[in-house]
């Protein structure tokens, strides 16, 4: 549903109970937009350059400001003590409206989470949802500022960022809304996958669990999970990356890539995912041999895109925040 028209999950349970009409499975495509749900934005000035330390650099960390979504059962009149989860997400310009997107297609993360919360299949409250924006702009021609924040872990820049998270955006987060603090996690897709991971390396004692779409793992991020992995024991770490698998290949051409209006010219990706592979299964092999619970999907044939993630974007959320039987 777009935004405009979006239901509340109150009104669609009551809806399907008056009609008797069963909920369809949880399956893609997604809804786009906020879903019901209310955002925030939190300006530069309450978050960015306020430390004196590392993270609060900002040749390091440019400022911008933070959206925040809360889901349409957030009631900050109530006087019950709900409290909330919530969910860091790396690169979230692209995560919840198409029109912000930079493929012109977003992950339709809050359609498949109000979808989830409709069928029940939510353990506890619907998170909140931290949408960390990354920079678009260059360190210098040809140097991303992207890749220095979401990038290898021995990196001052992904050091600041990581730190800027945990010791500035989520005490905000966690005194501003009806949050729970014990439960924090974090996701992003590609390098935005590496970050989350370094999050929950950096800072264990405050996240809980990390989610890697089709993620780009650098060495040192890998040597450190290898030296650091007794941190990731308690926790829960979803993995999963599409490319050329077998017999199944990723098409050079998919026209839906395409059909969008805006950025429609973005080439699709069709190579990375393959490309990364094997990043990803030397991480994969860190995890198993120091015996590190996660969970790992092959997507045969997947690009690497935003609406390659909206397709499977329900698969790391319910490993996150399902009930074990959804799983």
């Amino acid at each position: 549903l777009p935004a405009s028209v979006a239901y509340t999950s109150d009104a669609v349970k009551q809806n399907s109970a008056l009609f008797d009409v069963p909920l369809r499975p949880l399956q893609p495509p997604f809804p786009n937009g906020c879903c019901g749900g209310t955002v925030v934005t939190l300006p530069p000035e309450d978050t960015f350059a306020i430390d004196t330390n590392l993270n609060g650099n900002t040749f390091l960390l440019p400022p911008r400001p933070i959206q925040v979504w809360l889901p349409p059962s957030y009631d900050d009149r109530s006087i019950c003590k709900i409290r909330h989860p919530v969910l860091f997400v790396h690169d979230g310009q692209n995560a919840m409206f198409d029109e912000s997107s930079w493929t012109g297609r977003s992950w339709r993360l809050m359609g498949a989470l109000t979808r989830m919360a409709d069928r029940n299949m939510i353990r506890g409250e619907t998170p909140i949802v931290v949408l960390l924006p990354s920079c678009a702009e260059h360190l210098v021609p040809g140097v991303s500022r992207r890749h220095l924040e979401y990038g290898d872990a021995s990196l001052p820049f992904s050091q600041a960022h990581a730190d800027f998270v945990a010791n500035i955006v989520k005490p905000l987060v966690d005194s501003t809304f009806k949050t729970d603090p014990q439960h924090a996690c974090a996701m992003g897709t590609s390098l935005g996958g590496q970050a989350s991971l370094h999050l929950l390396l950096r800072h264990p004692e405050l996240f809980q669990g990390a989610a890697c779409l089709s993620p780009c793992f650098q060495p040192t991020t890998i040597a450190t999970t290898a030296l650091q992995a007794s941190k990731l024991k308690d926790k829960r770490i979803y993995l999963d990356m599409g490319g050329d698998v077998e017999d199944k290949t990723v098409p050079v051409i998919d026209l839906l890539d395409h059909a969008t209006p805006l950025h429609w010219w973005n080439p699709g990706y069709w190579w990375l995912d393959t490309q990364l592979r094997p990043s990803l299964d030397a991480m994969r092999r860190v995890l198993e041999s120091n015996d590190i619970p996660h969970v790992y999907e092959d997507i045969p044939g997947g690009r690497h895109n935003e609406r390659a993630w909206s397709q499977r974007i329900d698969k790391p959320l319910l490993h996150l925040y399902g009930h074990e039987e959804n799983k």
